[in-house]
């Protein structure tokens, strides 16, 4: 973080009492944290209230912990409490109306000392990977401070912000939303010299309403840019059109394209998916000439990745960075924990993207795996589903949706994971997946679920891949990871497919 001597933190958040060791205001704070937990010293750390315990009440811990000084909410017998603390601890105390936007205004400070280009990203999929994507990119070619696993919230986005460090060059500001209204003030406080939308699809519908109303708040961020600034958007996506309306006059436009479209900025064209990663050319007029024609090979797999890079290659290209280093950079990229991770066990490959999904995610990922061509004949595509959250009145019909979709590509088996009765979303799946000639299987557990992919009988075999797919809430990511770990500690692994390798 910039150092910010306290006083100046105090005033921005609307401190409307302190105490402690005299001059404490003077002090330099070179850290800000919520968590008494982590470190702390240093640090002013500010108390956020939860749904069930208020964080004024680990103030003591974060003390002990080294905390230089504490921000928390007004309450009852908090000033008490504080005045105690300072007096035997001798740090600088204080309370506010409220603990999170004085988290906001502190990051406004920070964010207008910073000399670093700001990058903010959001979108329907691929917001995360994206930004480490980017943040790998940007850092061939200097420092790079950038969100810290999905933190795109009220209360991530200023943290983030208040990480950022003096001699960074670049900072990465990754932006969520479920609800109307949430990307604009957040973009407020980033205020982006690069807006980045990645795509714009069917997520978080209960809280949107509908497609156009998730572009409404995509298109906030793009909104928040002020003349001078890049927007970054994906050409293959139907609602950019609309999201360019929202640019400002003087708003540069970048177009990217991983379908190769001719009138993006940035495309990829011969689009190959292979064993080890993706290859294409890459080529568009924001290219600089030198480096249209140049074949890339990224470590990672299928179309949405290919995507994701080129929104990075682009911010690289709006920042003024080096396009040749992060080119060079493209080697290192790995995929993000439970995004499309690849690893193999016991001969079976398993494609672990079980960290999130919405209708367009899981279409991306079940033609992904339509198209892994298994080492030997015999071997099978298995596609493991759980519920897509979040998407309101119409969920049966977009989980039927995808359940076609299964049965169109010819996946070899389907297995739902998760309640699937009567008038459940993953009925309706089950039902179009099987209507379309699928086979597919039902389990009610995670626990049903590595029974049935630990079958002896009729479960995973040397030269089979599995790929997993859900929303957070429906934990896939652990019947991934136990799936993992069974297969490694299987002693007498089957004898007719034993190392077969499954080819992309």
């Amino acid at each position: 973080m910039i150092p910010v001597r306290l006083a100046d933190l105090h005033a921005a958040c609307g401190v409307r009492w302190a105490a402690g060791p005299e001059l404490g205001a003077e002090a330099m704070i070179e850290g800000v944290t919520t968590d008494s937990r982590g470190d702390v010293s240093g640090k002013l750390f500010v108390g956020i209230p939860g749904a069930r315990v208020d964080g004024a009440r680990f103030a003591i811990d974060a003390v002990k912990g080294g905390a230089r000084a504490v921000l928390v909410e007004q309450g009852a017998g908090v000033e008490e409490a504080l005045s105690s603390l300072a007096q035997s601890k001798g740090v600088s105390v204080a309370t506010c109306a409220d603990a999170v936007s004085a988290l906001g205004a502190m990051g406004a400070v920070v964010r207008e000392r910073s000399t670093a280009r700001v990058v903010g990203i959001t979108g329907s999929c691929g917001k995360t990977s994206t930004k480490e994507i980017l943040a790998t990119l940007l850092g061939a070619s200097g420092e790079v401070c950038a969100s810290r696993a999905s933190f795109n919230n009220h209360i991530g986005v200023p943290l983030t912000l208040l990480e950022v460090t003096s001699t960074a060059r670049s900072l990465i500001v990754e932006i969520g939303t479920n609800h109307p209204g949430e990307i604009a003030p957040l973009a407020a406080l980033a205020r982006p010299d690069v807006a980045i939308v990645t795509n714009v699809g069917r997520s978080h519908l209960e809280g949107l309403g509908s497609l156009a109303g998730v572009a409404r708040e995509k298109g906030a961020l793009v909104a928040s840019l002020s003349s001078g600034g890049t927007a970054i958007l994906n050409a293959d996506c139907p609602s950019t059109p609309e999201l360019r309306t929202r640019a400002a006059d003087g708003v540069r436009l970048i177009t990217f394209s991983a379908a190769g479209l001719a009138a993006a900025s940035v495309r990829a064209e011969g689009l190959e998916i292979g064993a080890k990663g993706t290859r294409f050319t890459l080529e568009g007029g924001a290219v600089p000439a030198a480096l249209r024609g140049r074949g890339v090979t990224v470590p990672l797999l299928g179309e949405h990745a290919v995507a994701n890079l080129l929104a990075g290659l682009a911010a690289v290209i709006a920042v003024g960075a080096d396009l040749e280093a992060a080119l060079g950079a493209v080697q290192f990229l790995r995929p993000a924990p439970h995004r499309l991770e690849v690893s193999a066990a016991n001969g079976v490959t398993i494609i672990d993207d079980a960290y999130n999904a919405n209708p367009e995610s899981v279409a991306a990922a079940t033609r992904l795996l339509a198209r892994v061509q298994p080492g030997q004949p015999g071997g099978r595509r298995w596609l493991v589903l759980g519920e897509m959250g979040e998407l309101g009145p119409g969920s049966p019909a977009l989980h039927r949706e995808a359940g076609e979709l299964v049965a169109r590509e010819g996946i070899d088996r389907l297995l739902v994971i998760g309640p699937a009765g009567a008038g459940e979303p993953l009925a309706a799946l089950l039902e179009a997946a099987r209507s379309g000639g699928a086979s597919a299987e039902h389990a009610s557990s995670i626990e049903g679920g590595a029974r049935r992919l630990a079958d002896p009988a009729d479960g995973l075999l040397a030269g089979d891949a599995v790929l997993f797919k859900a929303s957070r809430a429906a934990g896939l990511e652990a019947l991934a990871d136990q799936v993992r770990a069974s297969l490694h500690a299987c002693a007498t692994p089957s004898l007719d497919r034993r190392g077969a390798e499954v080819l992309l």
